[in-house]
């Protein structure tokens, strides 16, 4: 539901920004929202997540009715490493505000991303150790302390790259309230009070930026929290015929989080990160326009 929903919208929105004569990833102030790169890095998470559960409970199925399902284990573990993995990249890069706020990575963004790529096939191959294992081994319970460890690490790294990009949009705005100074004339003076009117709005989609930063944070965090921690205490009160409840508690936690996020990251008009652009471009016009009647007269 949530693909169909998520890919129809962006569908119908490049549809319509194509027939319009635009692009739909420009901004061209006609009331289509806008359509990023990172959009279409979320729809294909929810092509791979739905093919994940789809391929597990073929993989279920079949090992109900024959006690073995060889072809689709490799199946469902191959989508299952790439969601994974694909999962984390597109939190890091909505915390990074990638695509959104600028269209590149520093350095050490991509050091982060690049650890969380070697820390997922790690994971992975815990994960296919621990399927064939038995519980009570020593080799269980080596890969599965190895397995809780990298998980901790990996929610660890995609909370660094929000924390940066909250800070610097802290810094943004101390950095543009601290400005100003004395003009002498009327001049001047008005010319201080366009820069002051200036700084107000620009503070004002700085303050909307770091709001909604830092709303996505306290989401990751929240999610985080609620997959490895609440569930698994819910989990250690399970008996076993109730055991489903643990996966089922997880699945839902899941799809709230893709709903919420994709919902406040969803293409809009009205956007935060659309409306300094926008209002720079509408400065230069007028600043344009003014100058040439200027030179006309």
């Amino acid at each position: 539901l949530c693909l169909g929903l998520w890919a129809g919208n962006i569908r119908s929105i490049v549809i319509g920004g194509t027939n319009g004569g635009a692009m739909s990833h420009e901004r061209d102030g006609a009331g289509q929202p806008v359509v990023y790169p990172i959009h279409h890095m979320m729809t294909i998470l929810l092509v791979l997540k739905t093919a994940s559960v789809f391929f597990e409970s073929a993989r279920y199925h079949y090992i109900r009715l024959s006690g073995h399902a060889e072809l689709w284990s490799v199946v469902y573990y191959t989508f299952a490493f790439i969601k994974g993995t694909f999962l984390f990249t597109v939190i890091l890069l909505i915390g990074s505000g990638w695509s959104f706020v600028k269209p590149f990575l520093n350095h050490r963004e991509k050091k982060v991303i690049f650890l969380v790529l070697v820390l997922q096939v790690i994971d992975n191959v815990a994960v296919v150790i621990l399927s064939n294992g038995m519980v009570g081994e020593r080799l269980y319970e080596d890969w599965s302390a190895v397995l809780h460890l990298v998980d901790i690490l990996c929610c660890c790294a995609v909370l660094i790259p929000i924390v940066w990009q909250v800070n610097n949009l802290e810094e943004s705005m101390e950095t543009r309230g601290g400005g100003g100074g004395n003009g002498e004339g009327d001049d001047e003076e008005e010319e201080h009070t366009r820069e002051n009117n200036k700084a107000s709005s620009e503070n004002a989609r700085m303050l909307s930026k770091l709001k909604m930063f830092r709303s996505f944070y306290l989401l990751v965090v929240c999610y985080i929290y609620f997959t490895r921690i609440v569930v698994y205490l819910f989990a250690s009160v399970l008996d076993y015929h109730h055991i489903w409840l643990r996966y089922f508690v997880t699945e839902l936690g899941t799809l709230a989080f893709y709903a919420v996020v994709g919902l406040q990251f969803r293409p809009m008009v009205e956007n935060p990160y659309l409306e300094v652009k926008k209002d720079e471009d509408e400065d230069d016009m007028s600043f344009e326009g003014s100058f040439e009647m200027a030179n006309k007269a």
